[in-house]
């Protein structure tokens, strides 16, 4: 056994060495550009957060009264409900490709546990309402789509609800409002926002030339 793992480990050491030596300069000079920059995010006094641009749950537009013909999938909505309401009492931000050592910069260190949290709150809430319309979508489309739609609103980059409603588009060859979902990645560089891209991309060729 010894002997099967040894060319293993070397080839493995080569391969790394390779790859050190390759990126050496841009790697240190990434390593110091960060340990600069997070030192002085770390110096930054504690912010403000009463005025940043919370996110409230609709209550009372969003179809959290509904109830299904498919017992199982009844019972799944009622637990997507109850942690909808459940999050409707917490703080929530969509910090999606705000780096920790920018929150720092931009409002102390001594804030990032808390604005980590706000963010995690966000991201339940949009799973939930995903997850929610999925369910209810084969008996209730038109809310489901209406949820879809609120959660592009809001920021979401889950790929499932952008394949969703591109299936859904295609499906009512309504390429206008498919169009209208590339302008709703909330980063086309980031690797969600490449697996948006890519998604999407394969709906195209559904709708009839015009």
């Amino acid at each position: 056994m010894k002997f099967l793992l040894l060319p293993s480990i070397t080839i493995l050491i080569l391969v790394l060495n390779h790859n050190i030596r390759k990126n050496k300069n841009r790697d240190e000079h990434s390593v110091k550009s960060y340990l600069s920059r997070e030192d002085a995010a770390n110096s930054t006094r504690r912010k403000d957060l009463s005025n940043l641009p919370y996110i409230e749950v609709p209550l009372n537009t969003l179809p959290l009264d509904i109830t299904l013909n498919d017992e199982k999938k009844q019972l799944r909505i009622s637990q997507y409900i109850k942690e909808i309401y459940a999050l409707s009492e917490k703080q929530m931000l969509n910090l999606i490709g705000i780096s920790n050592t920018e929150l720092k910069e931009q409002y102390g260190p001594a804030n990032l546990e808390i604005l980590t949290t706000y963010d995690m709150n966000y991201s339940r809430y949009i799973r939930n309402l995903h997850l929610l319309a999925e369910c209810i979508y084969p008996e209730y489309p038109k809310q489901a789509v209406a949820v879809w739609e609120y959660c592009l609103s809001i920021g979401t980059d889950i790929s499932g609800t952008f394949g969703a409603l591109a299936q859904h588009y295609a499906d009512k060859q309504d390429k206008e409002h498919f169009m209208k979902l590339y302008d709703s990645i909330p980063d086309k560089e980031t690797i969600s926002g490449k697996t948006i891209l890519n998604k999407l991309d394969s709906f195209t060729g559904q709708f009839t030339q015009q």
